[in-house]
């Protein structure tokens, strides 16, 4: 009784398989790749819209703008000064899992007044990507987005 490994013709089929699998891998891998990375840039685009409404709501009740202290990952300052989060560092922006980080500072008018520390005039609010800084987004008080 011969092996069947040793048939040609069934070898044949193995590799055509084998090839109509990789190619597809081929294709459908950076495919999907891009879908998750569309997917993550669509939820830092929603997470700044609710950013900007949010501080319309800060802004009516202080007659100012919040802004974070610095530049860099500040979603817990935003999530439990703005968004008003008993758990800052779990939601409603996740910290530190997440793609992208959010910040925002003070605009062009800035602080002066009434609006001074952690308020201001003016503001913009940021993603930014944590492994490609290039890919940043921007939302201001006027609802002037950029990188969107």
């Amino acid at each position: 009784m011969a092996e069947a490994n040793s048939n040609p013709e069934q070898l044949m089929e193995l590799l055509i398989t084998i090839a109509i699998i990789a190619i597809l891998a081929a294709v459908g891998v950076p495919m999907y790749s891009g879908n998750i990375r569309a997917a993550k840039n669509a939820d830092a685009q929603n997470t700044l819209k609710s950013i900007y409404l949010m501080e319309k709501n800060y802004f009516a009740e202080n007659y100012c703008y919040y802004v974070t202290s610095g530049t860099g990952d500040q979603s817990s300052s935003i999530n439990q000064y703005l968004l008003g989060s008993t758990t800052p560092t779990t939601g409603p922006i996740v910290v530190g899992a997440s793609n992208v980080y959010f910040y925002i500072t003070a605009g062009t008018v800035g602080s002066g007044g009434a609006c001074t520390g952690a308020n201001s005039n003016d503001y913009v609010a940021f993603a930014q990507s944590r492994s490609d800084s290039s890919i940043t987004y921007s939302i201001n008080q006027q609802n002037v987005k950029t990188g969107f």
